[in-house]
């Protein structure tokens, strides 16, 4: 299969977690991990690219300074958004994770919102067709 070279901008400490795992499991092709990376991150939420209705849980890592902007979201969003639950981790650092249930077009557009809030430090999710 043909390959296609491409610049992508990690965080240093991205890179530096990336290295350890590579150099600990003995790889050698940053390349090949990362592809591999992308193609799980893209199967993992591929139920979510097609129509219908969807329930499941949203998890967000974030900086307690995006807190009132999550909260702020999940108002916008009350049609979807059932329930949360909030944890402190440390000082910093918050854990949430936000059940949702609807239209799936309205579950992507409350994804695609978290994804832009700043101080957002990971976000995963799981779903399923409610038929």
């Amino acid at each position: 299969m043909k390959r296609i070279k491409t610049g992508v901008a990690f965080k240093e400490e991205t890179l530096k977690i990336l290295s350890e795992y590579m150099e600990k499991m003995k790889l050698n092709n940053r390349s090949k991990v990362i592809d591999e990376a992308i193609k799980l991150y893209l199967s993992e939420r591929g139920l979510i690219m097609e129509d219908g209705f969807f329930g499941g849980v949203i998890t967000v890592y974030f900086e307690h300074k995006a807190e009132q902007e999550l909260t702020e979201l999940q108002h916008k969003f009350l049609r979807i958004v059932i329930s949360n639950t909030h944890a402190h981790l440390d000082e910093e650092n918050c854990i949430e994770a936000i059940l949702v249930k609807g239209d799936a077009k309205e579950i992507k557009q409350f994804i695609s919102e978290l994804e832009k809030v700043k101080g957002l430090n990971a976000l995963r999710f799981s779903f399923f067709r409610i038929v």
